[in-house]
């Protein structure tokens, strides 16, 4: 892996970098486009560039790096010096808190079972479950016991973010639903998941709880608004409607206690 690639690759998470910022990896990707008859990224000399393809600009990264990234907050995590297994901060965060990121490591709650932490050799026990609910955060994940009836089932699995690499893998040939915040970051997580199908947690009086502002986040909307794609798929666009027209965003918490 080549720290400087790297570097020059996270530069399009918020804007378009001139030519000269990304010199190295446009001569990479050029390359890689011609070889394997693909565009993904546009640049000229004294112009601004454009990344017309996430998706393909990752498995060129994927590639030509050996490593195995799908979002640019996992780019970020992979050229952090600290260890996946230590503290990383990632701040539009709701509460500014440090997350735990454990590669080999599914944290899955089933019905009438205590959490269990499984690693790649144990997941042969959820082979079986083709449908499972995805959660966003702890605090969420250590109550949801209370609030099932909400749910279409009792296969419950923590993300802690845009979660790890085996979790990530495991869901992938499975059928999910997200329970996740209700802001930018968090439908930034649904658009960066891959799975059998998809879809979101969404309950029927969302918009009440924008419009109220005990319940609103107007601080944490400010902080995320430069995390704002372009476009997003038919759900997640529902909840990115609301943020825009409430200049706010809901957490998942806010959501649960009130069911």
């Amino acid at each position: 892996m080549d720290i400087k690639i790297i570097n020059q690759a996270l530069k399009f998470e918020n804007s378009s970098p001139n030519f000269s910022e990304i010199k190295e990896l446009y001569s990479l990707a050029a390359q890689y486009q011609q070889e394997n008859n693909c565009f993904f990224l546009d640049a000229k000399r004294g112009q601004k560039s454009s990344l017309k393809d996430e998706k393909l600009f990752f498995e060129f990264l994927n590639t030509t790096q050996k490593i195995n990234t799908h979002t640019f907050y996992e780019l970020k995590i992979l050229k952090s010096p600290q260890s996946r297994a230590q503290n990383i901060e990632f701040s539009s965060n709701s509460k500014n808190r440090y997350l735990k990121v454990f590669d080999n490591v599914l944290t899955f709650k089933g019905p009438n079972h205590p959490i269990q932490l499984l690693q790649e050799d144990d997941l042969v026990k959820l082979d079986k479950i083709e449908h499972f609910i995805a959660i966003e955060n702890a605090e969420t994940f250590l109550k949801i016991h209370n609030y099932l009836a909400h749910f279409k089932n009792s296969n419950f699995i923590y993300l802690g973010g845009y979660s790890n690499r085996l979790t990530r893998k495991f869901l992938a040939s499975k059928n999910v639903e997200f329970f996740l915040d209700f802001d930018i970051e968090g439908m930034n997580i649904y658009e960066s998941f891959e799975c059998k199908s998809k879809s979101l947690h969404i309950p029927k009086s969302l918009d009440t709880f924008f419009k109220n502002r005990n319940f609103a986040n107007v601080d944490l909307y400010k902080k995320q608004i430069s995390r704002l794609k372009k476009s997003y798929s038919p759900e997640s666009t529902i909840v990115i409607k609301l943020i825009k027209a409430f200049n706010a965003v809901v957490e998942q918490e806010i959501i649960y206690e009130t069911y």
